[in-house]
């Protein structure tokens, strides 16, 4: 039996993932000594909290080596169960996903009886734990982990991903989003940057706006400018510390699509920390 798991970057949590099948990996936050292993908000305390140290820059995200990924999955393995991770972006992460492969590598070598199986989703944020509930939903049908993997193949890059950040600063600050930063200069500065996500997992400044609420409006506009036809996509909004903010384009969307295909949901603390604070990101994909 294949258990499924996604990481924190996946921004989904808790009961959901309950109900999707699916098991969180771990992931490792530091304020000053400090290590948070994030797994969701505890409580509106706890959800407060984490926005303030990410507004203020107190949080950074530290990567887990080959070791601890390798120990971390060797449990399932041990007890006897098969194991298949579907990660974020391989580009995202600050090596390339070589601690990942390395591990995965390793498991499948120290236990040639079981099976340990690494997805590179190429996205972020909710398409990845999407594209892992999907693939469960068809593993569960007859236990056939190939059919699974297919249709994972033929639904991976389809997702597309677009955040609307209030910070322009931070794809300064971020390697991840630094490339973005190329023509980001001069006046530009005072604008509000939407980012993007191509089919590689690759970060890239797709527009500007001259507020926050401009900005996200253009996460609408750009759906439209691009000839998709919104009803017939599926979109999750996903929103760090701008809730508000994150409805009103809930509800715009809702003139459009029935309530089975828009989800309005939280950012995970690790996709905050990168995007460097108040977010809105849109994730869609057409309906398979």
């Amino acid at each position: 039996m294949f258990n499924f798991y996604v990481d924190a970057y996946a921004d989904m949590f808790g009961e959901e993932l309950q109900k999707n099948g699916l098991n969180l990996a771990p992931s490792k936050i530091s304020i000053g000594n400090k290590i948070i292993n994030f797994a969701g908000y505890a409580s509106e305390e706890d959800e407060a909290e984490c926005r303030k140290n990410v507004l203020t820059k107190k949080y950074s995200i530290i990567a887990l080596d080959a070791d601890e990924w390798f120990d971390f999955f060797k449990i399932d393995i041990e007890k006897g169960n098969d194991v298949i991770f579907f990660s974020v972006a391989f580009n995202m992460l600050a090596d390339h996903g070589s601690a990942l492969k390395t591990a995965f590598a390793k498991l499948n070598k120290s236990y040639p009886n079981s099976k340990a199986i690494l997805i590179d989703t190429r996205t972020v944020s909710r398409g990845t734990s999407e594209i892992a509930s999907f693939a469960k939903m068809i593993y569960n049908k007859n236990q056939d982990i190939d059919e699974a993997l297919d249709f994972a193949e033929t639904i991976i890059g389809k997702f597309v991903s677009v955040f609307a950040l209030d910070d322009p600063s931070s794809i300064f600050n971020s390697p991840l989003l630094s490339p973005a930063a190329d023509i980001f200069t001069g006046a530009s500065l005072n604008l509000k940057p939407i980012i993007s996500i191509d089919p590689e997992g690759n970060f890239k400044l797709l527009d500007r706006a001259k507020g926050f609420k401009s900005a996200i409006s253009k996460l609408y506009s750009n759906v439209k400018e691009n000839g998709l036809n919104v009803a017939d996509y599926t979109f999750s909004i996903v929103s760090f510390n701008a809730d508000a903010e994150a409805k009103e384009l809930y509800d715009r969307f809702r003139k459009i699509v029935t309530e089975n295909e828009i989800r309005l949901v939280k950012m995970s603390l690790n996709n905050a920390v990168i995007l460097g604070g108040k977010c809105v990101a849109l994730t869609f994909h057409s309906r398979f």
